[in-house]
Parts: structure tokens; C-alpha cells; sequence
């Protein structure tokens, strides 16, 4: 597999595979990256158009289409269009490259392109503890950008999602309970939940005890 120096080469990467899988599609930057408010810690946020008709099989096939691009470790639709035929919000998360490059992939039928009110389409697949693993992954994020209210926000919902009582003793304390408690519940979830702890580690500064 390829070694992206950022962020930005991981994204136009991706965006070659994608145009590449589905002819008369295109891909676009949103998120930080297209606004050009990006750091170190940002996600990846990409537009997908897909021609009418495609939104379907092009969700279905992302798994192998991005697995040329690095190894896929998860993909998770929203539940809220899991069955919607005009969008898709998709999450996949990789191995291999640093732990906050998560893509966050917008799927649109051509006719419906950007539409904020494109109508729902529900699906019941999704993973509470991922979620609330995601959201310490976040919370990781915030306490570095310096962002406390954010990062406790993020850390209150996790366990509330999971149903896991909060140990309130520190950030990189409560982030590791939190991964870890996801982890117990699904027990794929032990490699991100290692990774998540190498993470505090290497960033062992940034995450010191809470004060007042």
C-alpha cells in the first residue's frame, strides 16, 4: 500500500479510486479540507455524485473499491439513509494510516446533489459501541485542539450510548474507559481500542488530568 504524507494526498487518493470505480461520477472536497480549515487531526470529508440509480451499488461496492487505496477495517452506513436510493452517509475508517483520517463519504444521486431535504430512508445496522468508540476517537481530537467542551460533550454521550458510567478521573483516563468498554461489547473493536490507546500514549502530554 501507498504512504500519504497527509491528509490531502490520503483524500485525493481515494477520490481517483472512486471516479475511477463508477464512469460519469465525481468527487469533490468538503469538511475542513475543502474549506481549507484543516490540521493535523482532520477527518477526511469527500462528495460522491453518482449517476440516478447508482446510489445503491456504489455504497455496496465502497469496501473493495477503497481497499485498493489502504485496508479498510470498517464501514459503517448512517442509519437515517441505510436504505435510501438518493444518499448515502458513509464512515470507514482504515488500518495503516493514522487513526483520525476516518472518511466521512457523502453519496448522491445526480439529481439530488447537495439536497438538505432529501427525504430519509431508515436502516436499524448500526453499532452502538463503535459509535461511542468513535466518540472517543473525537474526544481524542478535541483535547488536542483544545477544544474541552467539545471533548466532554463527545465523552458524556459515548457512555451514555453504551450505558457505561463515566470514571470522571481524567481525559486520557476517560477516553481509554470508554474505548475499552466499547471494545467489551464488541470484541472487534480490541484492535481500534489498542490503537486508541498507542495514540494516548504518543500524545501523553496533551492529555493531562483535569483541573478544577
Amino acid at each position: 500500500m501507498a504512504v500519504f504524507p497527509d491528509q490531502r494526498a490520503f483524500a485525493a487518493a481515494i477520490s481517483r479510486a472512486l471516479a475511477d470505480a463508477l464512469p460519469g461520477s465525481r468527487v469533490s472536497l468538503i469538511g475542513s479540507l475543502g474549506a481549507g480549515t484543516d490540521d493535523e487531526y482532520s477527518d477526511v470529508d469527500l462528495a460522491w455524485v453518482v449517476p440516478d440509480g447508482a446510489v445503491p451499488n456504489a455504497a455496496d461496492r465502497l469496501g473493495a473499491v477503497l481497499g485498493a487505496v489502504a485496508e479498510v477495517a470498517s464501514v459503517r452506513s448512517a442509519p437515517e439513509f441505510q436504505r435510501s436510493a438518493l444518499h448515502r452517509l458513509v464512515f470507514v475508517r482504515f488500518r495503516g494510516v493514522p487513526l483520525f483520517w476516518r472518511l466521512d463519504l457523502q453519496i448522491w444521486a445526480a439529481s439530488h446533489a447537495f439536497d438538505a431535504d432529501v427525504p430519509r430512508a431508515s436502516g436499524i445496522d448500526w453499532s452502538l459501541p463503535e459509535s461511542a468508540a468513535m466518540n472517543a476517537i473525537g474526544a481524542c481530537k478535541a483535547v488536542l485542539r483544545g477544544r474541552p467542551e467539545t471533548a466532554e460533550g463527545l465523552l458524556s454521550r459515548g457512555f451514555h450510548r453504551i450505558g457505561e458510567p463515566d470514571p470522571a478521573d481524567g481525559w486520557a483516563s476517560r477516553i481509554a474507559a470508554l474505548v475499552d468498554a466499547a471494545a467489551a461489547r464488541e470484541p472487534r473493536l480490541h484492535e481500534l481500542a489498542s490503537d486508541v490507546h498507542v495514540l494516548l500514549r504518543r500524545h501523553g502530554n496533551g492529555f493531562q488530568p483535569q483541573t478544577g
